[in-house]
């Protein structure tokens, strides 16, 4: 999506692509289909990842300091902001700072607490960021899940959450 405004109905090159897709829709297996579909979820959820973050970036820039009512916590390297209201976190690791909804937060969670060592729970961490938010790995220079950043996230999220169920 590379952050621009998806055109509206108007847009001539807009019509040409879906009358395209529709057109070549009949030639595609049920396999094909599942694949599309769950790429084009990937590029929804990565469009409204990059709008959240211009956001956030947005409000940051217009106040000095944390939105009242956010609470922080401190990790070595690793950060994490919940906005008021908990819907929203802010994560930062080193120097990216990244917008995380309640559920991916909760799945990180879980995983950190769920693994059967924390080599595991890195593992676990760096493939579903690897999945599904390819841009904090990039972002933050994270390689592999022996990265100190990967760690750092592991023992801030270990330090500040718990799981209801423990």
């Amino acid at each position: 999506m590379g952050g621009r405004a998806i055109p509206g109905k108007s847009d001539p090159r807009r019509a040409r692509l879906e009358r395209e897709l529709r057109e070549t829709i009949g030639e595609i297996d049920d396999e094909g289909l599942i694949f599309l579909l769950r790429q084009a979820n990937v590029l929804i959820h990565n469009a409204r990842a990059e709008r959240i973050d211009r956001e956030a970036a947005a409000l940051e820039t217009e106040s000095s300091g944390p939105a009242k009512g956010v609470r922080k916590a401190a990790g070595a390297g690793a950060d994490i902001e919940e906005t008021e209201g908990g819907r929203a976190f802010f994560l930062s690791m080193g120097k990216v700072r990244k917008v995380l909804t309640l559920e991916e937060l909760r799945r990180l969670v879980r995983i950190c607490y769920s693994a059967e060592s924390k080599s595991e729970a890195l593992r676990q961490l760096f493939t579903v960021l690897a999945k599904e938010r390819k841009d904090i790995l990039a972002d933050a220079a994270i390689r592999s899940a022996g990265s100190p950043l990967l760690e750092a996230l592991f023992k801030t999220i270990r330090k500040t959450f718990t799981l209801k169920d423990r």
